[in-house]
């Protein structure tokens, strides 16, 4: 299996992309509202196996102190194959080695990103628009 990465946002299907998203699963995405936030985003990392989008990863920055990643997804059937690993690993190599970076990780995935190097915070918090959603799918206490 044969996995390219590609930085940017050129040629993303942004449909085929809010499908893989919402498989991955981590919910639906608005089409519009995932262009504007990845084209806002510091760096951007598409997996692709035979020209199919398979794996996707964003993240923001200040360029110095902090950054963050997000939306970091893979299909189903490539996960468990090091594609997550590769997007991880793409990502990072493009973020500012001095600053702190967070992952924003969805309910159950925590093993992966531990494996990545990444450790559980004591402080963290944040203010959710809808957070009776957010409390269900397991996001917040």
């Amino acid at each position: 299996m044969t996995i390219q990465i590609k930085y940017g946002t050129e040629n993303i299907d942004w449909s085929e992309l809010c499908d893989l998203i919402c498989v991955s699963p981590l919910g639906a995405r608005d089409p519009l509202r995932l262009k504007i936030a990845t084209e806002n985003s510091f760096v951007v990392c598409s997996a692709y196996a035979a020209e199919r989008i398979v794996g996707f990863g964003r993240a923001i920055s200040d360029g110095e102190y902090q950054s963050a990643m997000y939306d970091v997804v893979v299909l189903p059937e490539y996960q468990s194959k090091g594609v997550g690993t590769l997007i991880m690993e793409s990502l990072l190599k493009r973020l500012p080695k001095q600053a702190t970076t967070l992952v924003y990780a969805a309910p159950g995935k925590q093993v992966f990103y531990e494996k990545q190097g990444f450790r559980y915070l004591k402080t963290g918090m944040g203010l959710f628009l809808d957070p009776e959603k957010s409390k269900a799918n397991g996001y917040i206490l």
